[in-house]
């Protein structure tokens, strides 16, 4: 009981170990898992990203040669990276910034490399019932 006290105590007058982001920087672990990218000139267009993502993030359009990630789906768990036959999807280490809006990247063929296209979605309302 009086090392729960003297604990309670000790962490009521000392700074907070948290940091207040994305209004603060942090330091990022080198081999953190950030955000997804691809290297589409290398891409094959197998779809085993997609049929292996458990936040079902990914679509593959093999006619468009182009692939789509829902930014709030992804859970950043590196199956995609993982199963990647031509090893063409890269975990860049960062933070995705938090946001209210649903935020689309897509990454085609004949785009510069890692350069994706950004697009929003409206998020639809829940009613009550």
């Amino acid at each position: 009981m009086m090392s729960m006290i003297r604990s309670s105590l000790k962490n009521l007058f000392s700074k907070p170990y948290t940091v207040r982001y994305p209004y603060e920087s942090t330091n990022i672990p080198e081999n953190s898992r950030g955000h997804v990218e691809w290297d589409m000139e290398a891409c094959i267009f197998c779809r085993l990203c997609e049929k292996n993502c458990p936040g079902k993030a990914i679509t593959t359009d093999k006619e468009g040669k182009s692939q789509t990630i829902v930014i709030p789906r992804c859970i950043q768990c590196r199956v995609c990276v993982d199963v990647c036959p031509v090893h063409c999807i890269y975990m860049r280490s960062g933070y995705p910034t938090p946001g209210q809006q649903l935020e689309v990247h897509t990454y085609a063929v004949g785009m510069e490399r890692f350069h994706h296209g950004t697009k929003v979605l409206e998020r639809k309302r829940r009613t009550k019932t």
